[in-house]
């Protein structure tokens, strides 16, 4: 259960950083980063609690679980942090596609704009 606390902002950042790239869901990537970000803070730290408990519950003065779900959660929060970076890395390459596609859409809409603007003028003459 607690490596399962551990994993699940990743999770989370895989899921809906790529529901948000795409605009699928209303919160935006960087509300999904911070949120998984500082889950996976909260979680460890939950973690980390329940396995203390878990030792007291048993009389086990041994702290080398702690040590691993220490090194356990460092290595998932690499792994998050370079998830995050990667889905930063795909939404700023669509952003690009999409700001090329408004740029030629407004050319496209000054060019339409101005042949009303003629077209008006010799309807009035």
């Amino acid at each position: 259960m607690h490596l399962i606390l551990i994993i699940l902002p990743l999770l989370f950042q895989i899921i809906f950083g790529r529901k948000a790239i795409g605009g699928d869901i209303k919160l935006s990537f960087g509300t999904i980063c911070i949120l998984s970000f500082f889950g996976q803070i909260l979680l460890t730290i939950l973690a980390f609690n329940l396995i203390v408990y878990y030792l007291k519950k048993n009389n086990n003065p041994c702290g080398m679980p702690l040590v691993g779900l220490v090194m356990f959660s460092l290595l998932f929060t690499v792994i998050l942090l370079i998830t995050i970076f990667i889905q930063y890395r795909i939404k700023k390459s669509y952003g690009d596609d999409d700001e090329i596609e408004d740029e030629v859409e407004d050319e496209n809409d000054k060019i339409d704009d101005e042949q009303d603007d003629e077209d008006e003028e010799y309807e009035i003459n």
